[in-house]
């Protein structure tokens, strides 16, 4: 797309030109968008050029659209329309299925266990759960609905807060009782630590536990996959930070309750307008509050809430035996194998 004057225009541009406009600030637009700071005021700079004109005045009471700005807006908002429209058109063709979106953890571990809910409440309903890794963006038909850690800014998409996840250390029984269990972040030095790498949500919440976590503690293992840390953890292999609703569903992971929550995260439900007019979302979202419901689940409250520690029976870790002569000597048909025999 070229201006009159013959310059570019890129569509993404716009897209984060409108986002500023519409929450009024560089660091609002970056949280709804799920990016960088510079990247939108990179952006935004470069749209400006594109098109020869300035589209904010700049002041200490923030941002403040210029008359060409508001002109670029409305065109803007003209622009995003029509591709609502186009993704609205293409829902029809399936109207009721509905597309979730939730990261790896939430999306396996607690919606997908809790599906049988759902479908008692509304047999023929059709859902599709989709795994991304970062914020979906509903305006542009990424889903329809989605359980985020940023909140929604968009003027067309509606935001409810879900609850709170509190990310704390677990550790398998058998690793306890091999290596001990850590009562502080101090005894966590000489454990072995998994790490999960990507946690770019809410990065002032991250960051402080993210710095302490760095500075004193070992890096056994990192990843970039929640499912694959958990499991990891309940193998035996080191101690991990989980969000607490883990004790909820595994009776392989052991809550280390004496070290206080590492990080307390808000998350939020989102979808569009045109979900919320559509018959066969209502009892869609009505599973997925519930499926969060503080009162129902303590582990979702704003108040961090202790999980209990399930009584687990004591383990006696066996020295691992000696191979067996047939083992250390293999033998074929009963005799020995003369050297170059084939196995």
């Amino acid at each position: 797309m070229t201006n009159g004057g013959g310059a570019k225009l890129d569509w993404d541009r716009l897209k984060v030109f409108q986002a500023v406009a519409e929450t009024g600030s560089i660091n609002a637009a970056a949280g709804a968008l799920a990016m960088s700071y510079n990247k939108v005021s990179k952006d935004l700079e470069s749209l400006e050029h594109a098109l020869g004109h300035q589209l904010f005045d700049r002041s200490n009471r923030g941002l403040e659209l210029t008359a060409v700005g508001e002109d670029i807006l409305r065109s803007a908002r003209s622009m995003a329309d029509t591709v609502q429209a186009i993704v609205d058109r293409a829902g029809k063709h399936s109207p009721d299925q509905l597309v979730i979106c939730a990261r790896e953890g939430i999306a396996t571990y607690w919606l997908a266990r809790r599906l049988p809910e759902l479908l008692q409440l509304q047999p023929e309903v059709r859902v599709f759960l989709k795994v991304l890794p970062t914020t979906p963006n509903l305006a542009e038909g990424d889903g329809d609905i989605s359980i985020q850690f940023e909140k929604p800014l968009m003027a067309n998409v509606i935001a409810r807060q879900l609850g709170w996840l509190h990310y704390i250390p677990y550790a398998a029984p058998e690793y306890i009782v091999r290596y001990g269990e850590p009562k502080g972040m101090a005894d966590l030095q000489s454990h072995q630590c998994l790490r999960l790498s990507g946690a770019e949500y809410q990065p002032e919440c991250w960051e402080q536990a993210a710095t302490a976590w760095g500075a004193i503690l070992p890096n056994t293992m990192g990843t970039d996959a929640g499912t694959v840390l958990m499991e990891a953890c309940a193998s035996g292999a080191g101690v991990a930070a989980l969000p607490s609703y883990v004790s909820e569903f595994d009776d392989r992971l052991t809550p280390l309750t004496s070290i206080k929550p590492l990080a307390t995260l808000r998350f939020w439900l989102a979808y569009t307008e045109r979900v919320r007019n559509m018959e066969a979302s209502a009892p869609v979202l009505h599973w997925i509050r519930s499926c969060f419901d503080p009162g129902r689940y303590a582990c979702f409250r704003e108040i961090y809430v202790p999980p209990r520690r399930k009584t687990v029976a004591p383990l006696t870790l066996v020295p691992q035996a000696e191979p067996a002569e047939r083992d250390r000597n293999p033998f074929q048909n009963g005799h020995a194998r003369s050297p170059g025999e084939e196995i």
